[in-house]
C-alpha cells in the first residue's frame, strides 16, 4: 500500500469515528442531561490509530529483476527482439 493511500485511510479512518460521536443518541442524552443540571460541555475524545501489517499478507511487491535467459554472462550482452526494440524505441530509450 502506498503512503498516499495510507494516509488518505487513516484520514477517512478518522472522519468516520468523528462523525459516529457526533451522531451518537446515547452521547447526545447525557450532554443534554449534564446541561439541564448547570454543566456546560465540551466533549474532546481522542483517538490513536496504529497499523502494522499482518505477517501472513502478501504485499503487492514488485518481481524482483531476473535477467532473460539469452543473456550471455561471458559479454554481458542481451539479446533483444524487433518487439523489444520498438519498445525501447517507444519509451525514448537507444538500444
Amino acid at each position: 500500500m502506498t503512503s498516499e493511500k495510507k494516509s488518505f485511510l487513516i484520514s477517512q479512518l478518522q472522519e468516520a469515528i468523528d462523525e459516529a460521536v457526533a451522531e451518537s443518541g446515547r452521547i447526545a442524552e447525557i450532554a443534554n442531561e449534564m446541561k439541564r443540571a448547570g454543566y456546560e460541555v465540551c466533549l474532546m475524545v481522542e483517538s490513536t490509530v496504529a497499523i502494522s501489517p499482518t505477517e501472513d499478507y502478501q504485499r503487492d511487491a514488485v518481481p524482483e529483476p531476473r535477467l532473460a535467459s539469452d543473456v550471455s554472462a561471458s559479454n554481458c550482452e542481451v539479446n533483444l527482439s524487433v518487439e523489444d526494440l520498438a519498445f525501447l524505441h517507444e519509451l525514448n530509450i537507444a538500444a
